[in-house]
């Protein structure tokens, strides 16, 4: 083990263990009501054009961070050194708190919620973005953002921004957990969010898909009077899970979503995923409108070159039409590969197909889970995984 893996490894475990001798204090935020009626009246800028071509980062190896992992301003210096050390050039962190993640502890012992920059749109836990991209950047480290818009949890509920999803039991809508992205005020409020994230420094963003559009998912208003507009038809969505006779549309999928199902629902799904890459794709023109935050990133499942039906079906994902909207696309291990020999074998076919779809390996990442043990021996493992991988393809390690 290096000598500078071994200290980061004990400033990480002083952190997680021990944590901070002073629970960070929160950073006063706009009201929940203020926040409302700035969502409401916001207008957002008229946005450039994305440039004609950004020079990709190519070969990354890079660490997706806890927040409650990094360590206190004091050490953070030796904390960078110590991850670049072991050939970690650029690290990825959560803009904020999501439904199910691991969160701070406030000073009233309380799990926080709230995002980890200032805005003047939600609480800051802690300005970890703030305190790590001048040392980060003065020493060549990277550092990427990453969010799932769906999941973030520290909106007002009472702001009504919920999805609906369809119940294909009592056939009916039910109000989803998760956000609604077709709400245009939701939409403005991520986009004056965002925009606060690019005036950090961050040198990009990842988009992900933990939380995806499934097949009974986006039935809000705003998503289904759009869909009915841009197809000049009212859509019921009992009739979209009909099955149809000899359609030949079927799907083969493991949760049995996807069997024999009419056009309509063909046109739905297409239109979901259309409609989300151009959302998504607003939201990092709105970043560069503000920074240099030019470079983005998608993540995918191994379905959305294996099987893009079923992917477009599953998760909402259509690769075709986000390769000309994203530099980069982070591919996830398949949920069905969970024997190492099994996804190491996938994971080589997946990134084969890739190349060939994207053109170039260097838009292309891929995650690698490791465990807290596997930490150790990063340095190593990257080395390995790099001579298998090549030279130019983004190694992303996360913790399992």
């Amino acid at each position: 083990m290096s000598a500078g893996l071994l200290v980061g490894l004990l400033m990480a475990c002083q952190v997680a263990c021990a944590g901070y001798e002073e629970p960070p204090a929160r950073i006063p935020s706009t009201s929940p009501a203020v926040i409302r009626i700035q969502a409401a009246q916001y207008v957002s800028p008229t946005l450039p054009p994305a440039p004609e071509s950004t020079p990709t980062f190519k070969g990354v190896t890079a660490l997706m961070v806890a927040p409650q992992d990094v360590p206190p301003v004091n050490v953070l210096e030796q904390w960078i050194q110590s991850l670049m050390q072991d050939g970690i050039t650029m690290v990825l962190l959560d803009v904020g708190t999501s439904a199910g993640s691991n969160r701070m502890a406030s000073n009233d012992g309380q799990r926080a919620i709230g995002i980890y920059f200032r805005s003047q749109w939600a609480e800051t836990i802690r300005d970890i973005f703030g305190e790590l991209i001048p040392p980060a950047h003065q020493q060549g480290l990277l550092v990427f953002a990453s969010i799932s818009p769906r999941r973030i949890n520290w909106v007002d509920p009472t702001v009504a921004w919920l999805d609906r999803s369809y119940d294909p039991v009592h056939h009916q809508l039910r109000l989803s957990p998760y956000l609604d992205l077709f709400h245009p005020a939701f939409q403005e409020y991520l986009v004056g969010l965002l925009s606060d994230l690019a005036d950090t420094g961050v040198d990009g963003i990842l988009f992900r898909n933990d939380v995806p559009l499934g097949p009974y998912d986006g039935f809000s208003a705003f998503g289904v009077r759009a869909f009915e507009r841009d197809f000049h038809t009212r859509m019921e969505p009992a009739q979209l899970f009909t099955r149809a006779k000899s359609t030949g549309q079927g799907v083969a999928s493991n949760d049995g979503t996807a069997q024999s199902l009419p056009a309509e629902f063909w046109h739905w799904a297409g239109w979901k995923a259309r409609e989300r890459v151009k959302i998504l794709e607003r939201f990092s023109r709105a970043m560069r409108s503000r920074a240099n935050t030019r470079h983005v990133a998608l993540e995918v499942h191994p379905e959305a070159v294996t099987d893009p039906r079923a992917a477009l079906v599953r998760y909402g994902e259509d690769v075709l039409e986000a390769k000309r909207r994203f530099q980069y696309f982070l591919v996830q291990p398949s949920e069905h590969a969970a024997i190492s020999d099994v996804h190491a074998a996938q994971r080589s076919m997946v990134l084969e197909q890739m190349k060939g779809l994207l053109g170039t390996p260097d838009r292309i990442w891929t995650a690698i889970p490791i465990s807290s043990e596997g930490l150790v021996g990063l340095g190593r493992s990257s080395q390995a995984d790099r001579a298998e991988l090549g030279k130019d393809i983004g190694l992303i390690y996360q913790r399992n």
